[in-house]
């Protein structure tokens, strides 16, 4: 039987479902929870709010939108 146990807040779980992300996060503070299997340390818990950052860089010469200056109603359709 899997157990899992909050490292901030000493919150206690067991079951099966401690095996899908999921379920491996504290209801009470959101941290990720250690999973533990017949007292044997098995993995840290998934938690949204440990999760790692993603960062894309951007190309330095990226291209930026140009805005078009309107007031000479030249790009407008002819009204009928």
């Amino acid at each position: 039987m899997l157990d899992g146990k909050c490292p901030e807040c000493d919150y206690h779980c067991s079951g099966w479902a401690l095996q899908f992300p999921q379920n491996q996060t504290c209801p009470r503070c959101g941290k990720g929870l250690v999973i533990t299997e017949g007292g044997r340390k098995i993995s840290d818990g998934y938690s949204p709010f440990t999760a790692e950052k993603y960062v894309i860089d951007t190309p330095a010469k990226a291209p930026t939108p140009t805005k078009k200056k309107g007031g000479s109603g030249q790009d407008k359709p002819p009204r009928s």
